[in-house]
């Protein structure tokens, strides 16, 4: 995949031969979608474009303010405030803000490709330090452990029966039965993923 070119908002409105200023408002408009703070050029130019064109076409007409009261006897009359003015103080002869253009589908499906690409770079990169065990690798390994404890439970009722039969000795019994127990555990305690894995 080759790689994306990113640049600064001051060289891309070097490269566009506009200012800064414009850049800066561009992209606070959200005509202009940001790559970890910065610009990709190709795509940028796209939305310019397309933006632009939207907003000229789309922009309402300015309403025109009504013309100033005459000044009375030849004084001149102080400059009043203005009266339109909406609640924030913003003028409403300024121009209607336009509302910000829904993200650009190319450049939401190229983050979600380069998110996607990143996540598999980091899981091979955990397989290969061996920080990462397949589901496939633990079951099988935990399969043979479970097979192996059972077979040798089955087999204790054979092997204690005769001794436990002729010993009178409790302590001894406790004795055969935890050994018994202690041999059933080790074999599911020695089961290694790990080194499964390293024969495959």
């Amino acid at each position: 995949m080759a790689k994306v070119k990113l640049i600064t908002q001051a060289e891309y409105a070097t490269l566009r031969g506009c200012s800064a200023v414009a850049v800066h408002k561009a992209v606070k408009a959200g005509r202009i979608t940001l790559i970890d703070g910065k610009i990709d050029p190709e795509v940028a130019n796209i939305q310019w474009q397309k933006n632009s064109r939207a907003r000229i076409s789309a922009k309402p007409p300015v309403p025109t303010p009504p013309p100033a009261a005459p000044a009375a006897d030849g004084v001149e009359a102080a400059e009043a405030p203005s009266t339109h003015l909406d609640a924030s103080g913003a003028d409403l002869f300024a121009g209607t803000p336009e509302p910000a253009p829904a993200a650009d589908s190319y450049t939401t499906w190229r983050n979600r490709r380069e998110a996607a690409d990143a996540e598999l770079a980091e899981l091979n990169l955990a397989k290969e330090r061996r920080e990462l065990i397949s589901v496939a690798a633990v079951e099988g390994v935990w399969a043979s452990a479970l097979a192996a404890m059972r077979e040798h439970l089955l087999q204790v009722r054979a092997r204690l029966a005769p001794m436990l039969a002729a010993e009178a000795d409790v302590f001894k019994v406790e004795q055969l039965l935890e050994t018994e127990h202690r041999q059933a555990l080790q074999l599911m305690a020695s089961a290694d993923v790990r080194k499964l894995e390293a024969t495959e």
